[in-house]
């Protein structure tokens, strides 16, 4: 089994900005509350690395008993094995965020928790931080005589926008990560010049920079018939630039970002990973060879990691 590197990027509003939300997890962790439905905890530090967000989340099994084959002469047997009472099987996942880029990596390995649910953690706490600012500037503009719902639709103005995030593809992996959705809602490409049927525009044709296009799929429209006509359409418009919206296996939205940079920053064989890890404190997880290794290759690949993606 593989572990990968996977490059994302996050963004946030000014008004509930990325350092608030990390700021607000590395509270949380540190007391135990960001246990979610799925079993999850998510640790994260803000203060150990100047230039990085660093993050752990842990994915705690309920089963407590596991299987093995043995060989038993010229055959086999199955071994059942069961857990004592202080342990859990569990699963990790970490990255880091470049704090001025919001440029990241995530390792990830076959059923551990994907990078949509692990970035859906994240906006779990956006949303619920929006959702306090909102209630406390609704209360005090009532407190200084503003009308209900009046404060309540400034409350909302003040504090909008999403958290919101993209996995980057390769353009010779986008088929592949394109057979991952259950729905494919549009794609966007960017073009560097203006397109000939845009008539209308045709004045402005000497000082446009980029155009951006953008085309809508039917929720109905199966995305195995949609694969092949993406990807042609990407590879025959010299893009360099385009995102994908869809919906993944989990139901949760997800943006692909296509690019001429790598998608896979690293590969590595489970058991190779998991002997680094091992006794590892996870409070102390911002020390792992894991994470030292993630950061050099963010070091390594500069150009990508602290630039703005958009």
């Amino acid at each position: 089994m593989l572990v990968r590197f996977l490059g994302f990027s996050v963004e946030a509003p000014k008004s509930i900005t990325l350092d608030e939300v990390m700021t607000t997890l590395a509270q949380q962790a540190t007391n135990y509350q960001s246990f979610d439905e799925a079993g999850r905890f998510l640790f994260v530090d803000t203060q150990s690395d100047s230039e990085y967000y660093l993050g752990l989340i842990v994915t705690v099994k309920s089963q407590r008993t596991f299987c093995e084959l043995r060989e038993a002469g010229s055959s086999f047997k199955v071994q059942v094995n069961k857990l004592d009472r202080n342990s859990n099987i569990m699963e990790f996942n970490f990255f880091i965020i470049n704090k001025m880029s919001g440029v990241g990596l995530y390792q990830h390995y076959h059923q551990s928790c994907s990078i949509g649910q692990g970035m859906n953690l994240i906006k779990k706490r956006f949303n619920d931080l929006k959702s306090q600012k909102r209630d406390a500037k609704r209360d005090e503009l009532i407190a200084n005589g503003k009308a209900a719902d009046k404060a309540e639709k400034e409350a909302k103005k003040q504090f909008n926008g999403y958290f919101k995030w993209q996995i980057l593809v390769r353009k010779d992996k986008l088929a592949s990560v394109l057979n991952e959705l259950e729905r494919i809602k549009a794609l966007e490409v960017d073009l560097s010049y203006l397109e000939p049927d845009s008539k209308e525009f045709g004045q402005l044709s000497g000082f446009v920079r980029k155009q951006r296009r953008r085309f809508s799929f039917g929720k109905k429209v199966s995305p195995s018939s949609l694969i092949d006509p993406i990807v042609s359409a990407v590879n025959k418009s010299n893009t360099d630039s385009g995102r994908v919206f869809g919906v993944d296996e989990d139901g949760l939205d997800r943006i692909i970002k296509i690019q001429n940079n790598p998608d896979n920053f690293g590969e590595y064989d489970y058991d190779e990973v998991a002997a680094h890890i091992n006794d590892l404190d996870v409070s102390d997880f911002k020390i792992s060879w894991i994470i030292k290794s993630l950061r050099d290759v963010c070091e390594n690949h500069k150009a990508i990691f602290k630039a703005k993606i958009r």
